[in-house]
């Protein structure tokens, strides 16, 4: 599991093989950064799929996602989307939630902002800071 944390809230990418079977589940949710756990509310979590090469996840603003992937040769599977959804929610220790939005970017070629975006990202099993 791979966090980014942002104050209060922090996105986590979770990536497991289940029983050596060579696919690669993909989840991404929104968390508490106190909290050591994934999240087990669907309404935390922007993306399930598998198999994706080239996966990012930035930190564009204090409440606002952008997840991409990028598709490998015409002879590598592309990663593929199950469930998507733009917003997710975080609920601490009120009533009251927090929102958070997502934007989805899929391409055949690298997503490249040119270094000069702001914020966190999660690029290929690593964080940079932008």
């Amino acid at each position: 599991m791979i966090e980014v944390a942002n104050g209060p809230f922090k996105a986590l990418v979770r990536s497991q093989e289940f029983h050596h079977s060579g696919i690669h589940n993909i989840d991404i949710c929104v968390g508490e950064t106190s909290s050591h756990t994934f999240p087990e509310d669907e309404a935390q979590c922007f993306l399930h799929g598998f198999d994706f090469k080239g996966l990012s996840v930035k930190r564009l603003a204090e409440h606002e996602l952008e997840i991409s992937f990028v598709c490998g040769r015409v002879s590598h599977v592309c990663g593929r989307v199950s469930h998507f959804t733009n917003d997710a929610s975080v609920y601490p220790k009120g009533p009251v939630p927090v929102a958070f939005h997502a934007t989805l970017r899929d391409g055949c070629g690298k997503i490249d902002d040119g270094g000069e975006g702001e914020g966190d990202t999660l690029e290929s099993g690593g964080i940079h800071d932008r």
